[in-house]
């Protein structure tokens, strides 16, 4: 048999690792959201701890380690989808196997994240950030201390989607959308071509001369999906799952220093995950599921399969997932503070 994967199944050894590596205004909401959810679940998990690239550690001191924050940006999974086809062939034909396409796909939409609870998250992960930065021996200017600069003040803010009242986003060719949090509507700088940086560039130097500059970001999926495909003599399959679990999809801290900006290079300026995904908690709501399969389309492939060529049948479905705010909040924060300490762990040389 052979398979495609598109995303990595969770592993059911995760659903041990909980809420640990979380600041103390968390570990309360988490042990009760584990416990509520799941009976069998640990109060006190394993640290967290993740693979990351590391690159020019000294752009960060280059200012005597004063370094400034001025946001931190939390980006949430909000509606998606996940989709696999297999095909036979006609070299599979010959032997007896399968002519036969199979395809699954499986729709998703989350309810529960607003503007408030968003930002929110957005602001814990900034505070933790920060103050991981100072145990790391930095001072650290928050936005607060340079909100007051010409620059600052008449910075561009990206602009909030109709139905979230937060700015989205979608990458090319991607099936996923997220909304994309700030502590506050103040700090949600606009991003361009520069990335995170692009209010803080004039002509390729950063804009602050007293201090190194780092934002960091953060990318959550819940629920979690992916797709699997199969085949074998005379068989094929497809199918897609969705499960009410969250993942740390990526995360990043770029920073610039003196006296330029580092454009390009195989190893960019700032800290940012490995692996592709870092799975966080096995259950951060609930799922609801409609069965969208059209058994009239099936049936009917398959009968024009009688008359030559193989069929084309597939199954699809809707799922619902409502965030557990306790849970979702705990999840996501055990990757952000987990990420958190390993930029800090990078930077105090430790």
């Amino acid at each position: 048999m052979s398979q495609l994967r598109i995303t990595i199944k969770p592993s059911i050894l995760a659903a041990a690792l909980a809420m640990a590596a979380l600041p103390a205004l968390a570990q309360d909401t988490a042990v009760e959201a584990a416990g509520s959810l799941n009976a069998a679940a640990p109060a006190v998990a394993a640290p967290l701890s993740m693979a990351v690239n590391v690159g020019y550690v000294e752009d960060m001191a280059s200012y005597g380690k004063v370094v400034v924050v001025p946001t931190a940006y939390v980006k949430l999974l909000v509606d998606g989808s996940v989709f696999v086809a297999k095909q036979g062939s006609a070299l599979s034909a010959l032997g007896g196997g399968s002519t036969n396409s199979v395809k699954s796909k499986a729709n998703y939409k989350v309810a529960g994240i607003d503007k408030a609870f968003a930002q929110a998250l957005a602001k814990q992960a900034y505070d933790d950030f920060v103050a991981k930065l100072r145990g790391a021996g930095y001072t650290v200017l928050t936005y607060d201390d340079i909100k007051g600069r010409d620059f600052v003040a008449s910075a561009a803010r990206n602009t909030g989607n109709a139905d979230w009242g937060l700015p989205t986003e979608t990458a090319v060719g991607a099936r996923d959308t997220y909304v994309v949090a700030a502590p506050s509507d103040e700090m949600a700088f606009k991003i361009g071509f520069t990335g995170v940086f692009a209010e803080f560039i004039k002509y390729g130097k950063p804009k602050f001369t007293d201090a190194a500059v780092v934002i960091p970001t953060y990318t959550i999926n819940a629920p979690q999906a992916w797709g699997e495909t199969g085949s074998g003599f005379n068989r094929i399959e497809a199918s897609t799952t969705v499960a009410p679990g969250m993942n740390l999809q990526a995360a990043s801290s770029p920073w610039m220093g003196a006296p330029k900006v580092r454009m390009g290079g195989g190893n960019a300026p700032g800290v940012v995950t490995k692996e592709p995904v870092i799975n966080l908690t096995e259950i951060a709501g609930t799922l609801s599921k409609e069965d969208t399969t059209s058994g009239t389309a099936n049936a009917l492939s398959k009968t024009l399969s009688l008359f030559g060529g193989g069929s084309v049948t597939g199954n699809s479905a809707n799922y619902t997932f409502t965030i557990d705010p306790a849970a979702y909040t705990a999840g996501a924060l055990r990757g952000i503070t987990g990420f958190n300490a390993e930029v800090a762990k990078a930077l105090s040389g430790s």
